[in-house]
């Protein structure tokens, strides 16, 4: 019986069932689009109930697994939203409303309509996109859990959960590909039935969209964890493998498996200096993959229509693009992605801290408290907001805000060049907003690894100074 709790409560173990399972559902998805758009006006309906099949024995078993889990999980005496193992709770709601749209698909979308549609009429209806939403959210689970933990190096796990994330992401986007529609090729076999300028138009659109998309996985890899060699190369080229499933152009898997390893070898470059590029990487990943494709296509013997200077103008937009990206989502503090907040009661706060000062909680209470300082509606459902130290009512908000900068500003004048740092750096981020972390990292002439472990201290000092508050303090009075 204890083996069989650990297959439903282990974090990890749980990831590794999500992701096997959410193979299938991916996969059983792209067999489904390989039998509508193989064969032009034609579906394969063997091949699509097959897909189908799999879609739906996958979605089975891992919604009944995730429902032992969930039933084990409120058995044990925890609340609903923590049953689950961090991550997974909106998986398991996520495939819940998938099995609602699937039934809401079959029992009323499909006989009103009809089922003979092709083409974007059958992807885009209203089923099928909030299908692919929850599928989104599905298969991202072992993504967010491995944030949350706080892991800092991009796991197996966390690199194939990001796969599948991107690749829901190019299912829904399969209309706009390159890989799937060679409009520049001069042997793409629906290249005559388009106007020359269409063929130019809906070409370029796909490529900068696509270029956009792996940029942003880019991005949201190597903001959130430390990635090894050939992380960004394992996940572009197994998205490049399912896309491609669709209409068998295996000859274009070569376009993600470079910009792959063109960026894991930027990223290993760079890993010599403080800090992380973002805005660099994501357009040597838009840039890459727009020249891979063009190397590519010329490189067939029937080559390609496109002239040098559209293909230059082509490399050159998806770059722009990409970098634009970066400067824009340039991202903060990898990892630790906090818990949402709950509201705790008075005893539960004080057990997390008085009595177990070491839990990584309190922590994360402060970080989630620091994050709402200019938000007060936020800040005052805090759980920080019912300590001792704190009076309760309406000006809970401002005292805890009150509080937290005073704290920090004590930091920031200690003796201890530890500690004075960790109050510095607080102070500049959260008080101040004197930009994102690596300015400040730079302001303080502290390496990446030094500066979160600062970052961890100065938390865990403002933990600890609370507590002492809390105790030695009596409670204000509510006004």
């Amino acid at each position: 019986m204890k083996s069989l709790r650990r297959l439903v409560e282990e974090p990890r173990i749980v990831d590794a069932v999500v992701i096997v399972l959410s193979t299938g559902f991916v996969l059983g998805a792209y067999v489904v689009a390989y039998a509508y758009v193989h064969q032009p006006g034609v579906v394969l309906q063997s091949t699509a109930e097959g897909g189908r099949t799999v879609v739906v024995a996958a979605w089975s078993l891992l919604t009944l697994y995730l429902f032992a889990g969930f039933a084990t999980g409120l058995a044990a005496g925890r609340a609903w939203n923590r049953a689950l193992p961090d991550g997974e709770t909106g998986t398991f709601a996520a495939l819940l409303i998938f099995g609602a749209a699937w039934l809401l698909d079959d029992a009323l979308w499909t006989p009103a309509f009809g089922s003979g549609a092709l083409g974007l009429e059958a992807l885009f209806t209203p089923p099928h996109l909030i299908e692919m939403a929850a599928a989104a959210v599905v298969v991202s689970g072992p993504l967010r859990a491995a944030s949350r933990r706080g892991e800092t190096v991009a796991s197996p796990m966390a690199l194939m959960s990001a796969t599948l994330l991107l690749s829901s992401v190019t299912f829904a986007t399969q209309f706009a590909h390159p890989l799937i529609d060679p409009w520049p090729a001069r042997d793409y076999q629906f290249r005559d039935q388009a106007l020359g300028w269409v063929r130019e138009n809906i070409g370029m659109a796909a490529l900068l969209a696509q270029a956009a998309i792996l940029a942003g996985t880019g991005l949201l890899l190597n903001s959130g964890f430390r990635l090894r060699p050939g992380s960004l190369t394992f996940v572009f080229t197994l998205n490049g493998l399912l896309v491609t499933i669709t209409k068998g152009h295996f000859y274009l898997l070569p376009v993600p498996f470079a910009t792959g390893v063109i960026a894991d070898a930027w990223l290993l470059w760079t890993s010599r200096r403080p800090g992380r590029p973002s805005a660099s990487l994501t357009a040597l990943i838009g840039g890459s993959y727009a020249l891979a494709y063009m190397v590519d296509l010329s490189a067939r013997p029937v080559g390609t229509d496109w002239g040098p200077s559209l293909w230059t103008g082509a490399i050159i937009a998806s770059t722009v693009l990409s970098w634009l990206m970066g400067r824009l989502l340039r991202a903060g503090l990898p990892g630790a992605i906090v818990e949402p907040y709950v509201l705790i009661p008075e005893a539960a706060i004080a057990e997390r801290w008085t009595l177990d000062p070491d839990s990584t909680a309190r922590e994360q209470l402060v970080r989630a408290a620091l994050d709402d300082l200019g938000t007060p509606e936020a800040l005052g459902r805090s759980p920080l907001a019912q300590l001792p130290v704190v009076a309760k009512g309406d000006s809970a908000a401002i005292e805890l805000r009150a509080l937290l900068i005073d704290v920090i500003g004590d930091l920031a004048a200690s003796t201890a060049p530890r500690d004075a740092e960790s109050g510095h750096l607080l102070l500049d981020y959260y008080v101040k907003k004197a930009g994102s972390h690596e300015l400040i990292m730079e302001r303080l002439h502290l390496s990446r690894p030094t500066y979160y472990r600062r970052l961890h201290h100065g938390f865990g000092l403002v933990a600890s100074r609370l507590d002492a508050l809390s105790v030695t303090n009596p409670a204000p009075s509510a006004r």
